[in-house]
């Protein structure tokens, strides 16, 4: 991971940990934005770690429908990328499932997503 990635994913940790909920939808939205240039320059590791990494921070914040969100972006991301399912990107699909609360609606639609 480049210094920039981890530099852009601690300001958006940040965010999160100091933020009311508002903050911290806006921090979702806003990884849902750097992710999406990412891909659309075709760096999708950068786009994977970031979804990765600030939905599992926002899970563990409990905002489980913008971390969900996020994290049903993940499984996209791997998806256009054409990723084979491998020990990395299993690792961070079950980070996120292993962090959503229990009753989460959002829980039900990324396990789907994950399994297809």
């Amino acid at each position: 991971m480049s210094n920039k990635i981890e530099r852009i994913i601690a300001r958006l940790q940040r965010r999160i940990a100091e933020g009311q909920p508002e903050e911290q939808y806006e921090a979702a939205q806003e990884t849902r934005l750097v992710a999406a240039r990412y891909s659309k320059q075709g760096n999708w590791a950068a786009a994977v770690d970031i979804l990765a990494s600030v939905s599992q921070t926002l899970l563990r914040s409990g905002q489980g429908g913008s971390g969900g969100d996020l994290a049903v972006l993940l499984v996209d991301t791997f998806r256009q990328a054409g990723q084979r399912v491998d020990g990395a990107s299993r690792g961070k699909l079950l980070g996120c499932l292993r962090l959503f609360q229990p009753g989460e609606p959002v829980r039900k639609r990324f396990v789907k997503e994950m399994i297809e």
